[in-house]
């Protein structure tokens, strides 16, 4: 049942006095404790705006659960000064028959144990978290508890229990037959945990919010409430970003959200979504090996959900963002400067994030609006295609298949190509990384002009650049490996020679450290590291290159490597 429908049918369910002991269980989190205490607010019932409540997480005796309902009825008690006379009237009867029964019971000072008939009865009486009650509770101890109360000062009880959070459920079943007149359970919608949620922590971004928590399913209301914070505080201050912008950001941070606060039944992982990575993290596009055909296994079944849900959410790329929402998360630090720069950029990239925008719109028209004709698909397509260079390679590809299926759209898909392709090759790819081969599921010229740029990038990178890049980086590509263990003895004799200051500095130091840790840097920098070493030996063997020679003998003496060009304890001549 909805909120709204469980609602309803408990108030009917209060109205019949038959109904001792009625259950509402549900999913942790769903608006059981919400719902009850929005009855309560608006009932006109005297017994169900004063109801009892207590809850039994990590409550250990009977005694414990009657102090909680007495602190409970403390309003009431205010409220009814008969009451509180009645009570006080039959905690001093008590206390005087325990003590004719034994002089010792005169200080005896337990109020729940003696008030607790006064003032629980004909009253009705909520116990939630049931299943969060202390091990030490006997369940038959609370059982009996309930079933004297309901017999002897007829009080009514409501049962609340988070069934998901359930580690026995033999519990639950002997509640059902043993005490529980009527049951309700509770399904939540993403829509009415939202809106409860919203009510209780606004944000102008709810729109935004809210159409990525339904797609995400999430009907934790507590969780909602943390998304809602994760991203208020992550665009806090922010005033000028457009849909755009904001379908960017928002449905990340709240799917990562979800994933970090274990909102999704069967969510994708934080390291699926951050794999998902930009056209410029070429390691999206590239694997070590071109990928088999995979078979149709759980695995792969499920990794087909996640894909699904990110199409839902609109999310075709990860990039720095979706890292800095990841450590917040983990962290609870948060870089502000660092989510600016990302925003600046994302609003400077207002053009491409439009274009991706409009073209998922052209993808959901395509195939959920059946009454569009072909013509008119391909009248919209003609729109989307002349933006095509803005969308990322994974996108355009499926543009193009799409397009491609209208007749007479094969040219114009064929033009998307043509056009991202042109503006691929435009780009400054000098940052890039590849490794391995390509993913399979690009368009083939497109997986050509990838191979071409490589191709192009490895022949203009030298050995000081891959020097660098491993230095800076702490790790290293394909490229690379060509560059440092494809130049020569002499070409690196020739670097070493010729270099300005400043960059044979760091190329010095990121040589003489592969060569310290060659067990790390072996097995792909074998050649390079060989060649380096002996480059040195014979410029340490030139003597017409003595400031030189003292710089080489200095660097492999301090790194305790002279014996690797043979540097003897006698001065250079």
């Amino acid at each position: 049942m909805s909120l709204k429908s469980t609602k309803e049918q408990l108030e009917k369910l209060l109205d019949d006095k038959d109904n001792k002991v009625i259950a509402l269980s549900g999913k942790w989190g769903t608006g059981k404790s919400h719902m009850w205490d929005e009855i309560k607010k608006s009932s006109n019932d005297e017994n169900v705006k004063t109801a009892l409540y207590a809850s039994l997480f990590g409550l250990s005796s009977l005694d414990q659960i009657k102090t909680k309902l007495l602190q409970s009825a403390v309003p009431s008690i205010k409220n009814n000064p008969r009451l509180w006379k009645g009570a006080k009237q039959m905690y001093s009867t008590g206390v005087k028959a325990l003590e004719g029964f034994h002089k010792s019971f005169g200080a005896l000072n337990d109020i729940s144990l003696l008030f607790a008939p006064a003032l629980l009865q004909n009253k009705i009486i909520v116990l939630d978290d049931i299943e969060r009650k202390h091990d030490k509770l006997n369940i038959d101890e609370l059982l009996g508890f309930i079933d004297e109360y309901k017999q002897q000062y007829n009080s009514r009880w409501i049962l609340i229990l988070n069934n998901d959070q359930l580690n026995q459920p033999t519990i639950w079943n002997t509640f059902r037959e043993k005490v529980i007149d009527q049951e309700l359970q509770l399904r939540t919608s993403a829509g009415e945990a939202l809106e409860i949620a919203i009510g209780l922590n606004s944000s102008k971004y709810s729109k935004q919010i809210a159409k990525a928590v339904e797609s995400c399913g999430v009907t934790n209301i507590r969780i909602i409430c943390k998304i809602i914070k994760a991203v208020n505080h992550i665009l806090h201050g922010r005033n000028d970003m457009n849909d755009a912008v904001l379908s960017r950001i928002i449905p990340s941070t709240v799917l990562l959200s979800a994933i970090h606060y274990k909102g999704l039944d069967d969510g994708p992982t934080v390291e699926f979504v951050l794999s998902k990575s930009a056209t410029q993290d070429w390691s999206h596009f590239l694997t070590e090996r071109e990928k088999k055909e995979k078979e149709d296994t759980p695995d792969s079944q499920r990794i087909s959900r996640w894909q699904l849900l990110m199409s839902k959410l609109g999310i075709a790329v990860s990039d720095n963002f979706e890292l800095v929402v990841v450590e917040y998360l983990e962290s609870g630090l948060f870089d502000d400067s660092e989510v600016a720069k990302i925003i600046d950029r994302y609003i400077a990239e207002t053009d491409a994030m439009n274009a991706r925008e409009a073209c998922h719109t052209f993808f959901d028209r395509f195939r959920w609006h059946h009454q569009l004709t072909q013509e008119q698909l391909l009248e919209e397509a003609k729109q989307i295609v002349t933006k095509g260079s803005l969308l990322d390679a994974s996108t355009v590809t499926l543009l193009h298949k799409l397009v491609n299926e209208l007749p007479g759209g094969g040219d114009l898909a064929d033009t998307a190509i043509t056009n991202w392709i042109d503006a691929f090759k435009a780009k400054d790819h000098n940052d890039m990384t590849f490794r391995g081969f390509y993913d399979h599921s690009l368009h083939p010229s497109i997986v050509d002009a990838f191979k071409e740029t490589e191709g192009n990038m490895q022949n203009n990178t030298t050995a000081l650049d891959a020097c660098v890049y491993v230095a800076e980086h702490n790790g290293w590509g394909e490229r690379q490996k060509i560059a440092l263990n494809s130049t020569s003895v002499q070409s690196m004799e020739a670097i070493i020679r010729t270099l300005e200051p400043d960059k044979l500095k760091r190329f010095m130091f990121g040589m003489i450290d592969m060569c310290q840790h060659k067990e790390c840097y072996t097995n792909d920098f074998g050649t390079g590291i060989g060649n380096f070493i002996q480059a040195c030996k014979n410029i340490f063997d030139d003597t017409n290159s003595t400031r030189l020679c003292d710089l080489i003998k200095v660097l492999f003496t301090d790194a305790g490597l002279s014996h690797l060009i043979e540097i003897n304890n006698q001065p250079q001549a």
